[in-house]
């Protein structure tokens, strides 16, 4: 009898539920407008990006008009895009261990599979740490999901202690799973 307690199901933890999802539909899609911090500078981009575990991320750049249109595949944390064969040269962020065309990817392999460090409870949102790398080549990605429904809508990666990005979510969806038709 003392232990009939631990028969009861726990409730659902909502970045565990989240990531079952994703990797469910096989990915997501959502616009992020970015800001990269360099230290003595900022730069601002809007992307459409599309994640998904097996591809990585697509991204297309939206705003600031000079640049939209540039689109970019991303599989690792760093990314060369080129376009008409001019190099877009944004920078590199955590000590060059991040460009910041590869956000879109952080923030998909860190929902998908990435150490969960802690959740809680933040100004009527849930914050989730993730954990991604080790030692000097670890970033820290905080993300904040809405209640309902259970969506990003603001992550900040950070690397050794300092916030080098931010971004803010929208349009956020999961991926419809493809349907198989049967003859």
């Amino acid at each position: 009898m003392l232990l009939s307690a631990c028969s009861a199901k726990s409730p659902a933890q909502p970045p565990l539920t989240f990531r079952t999802a994703l990797l469910q539909a096989g990915g997501c899609s959502f616009t992020a407008a970015i800001t990269a911090d360099y230290g003595e500078t900022t730069a601002s981009f809007t992307l459409d990006c599309e994640f998904s575990r097996e591809t990585g991320a697509s991204v297309t750049v939206t705003e600031p008009e000079s640049i939209a249109g540039i689109q970019a595949q991303v599989k690792d944390t760093a990314a060369s895009v080129s376009y008409d064969g001019m190099q877009l040269g944004l920078g590199s962020l955590a000590g060059g261990n991040l460009a910041p065309l590869a956000a879109p990817y952080v923030l998909g392999q860190c929902w998908a599979g990435e150490y969960i460090d802690s959740t809680g409870a933040e100004d009527g949102l849930l914050r989730t740490t993730y954990r991604m790398g080790y030692e000097e080549k670890e970033l820290i990605v905080d993300t904040w999901f809405s209640q309902e429904p259970f969506t990003p809508v603001r992550a900040e990666l950070s690397f050794g202690g300092r916030m080098i990005l931010r971004a803010d979510i929208s349009a956020f969806s999961m991926r419809q799973p493809t349907q198989s038709i049967e003859e």
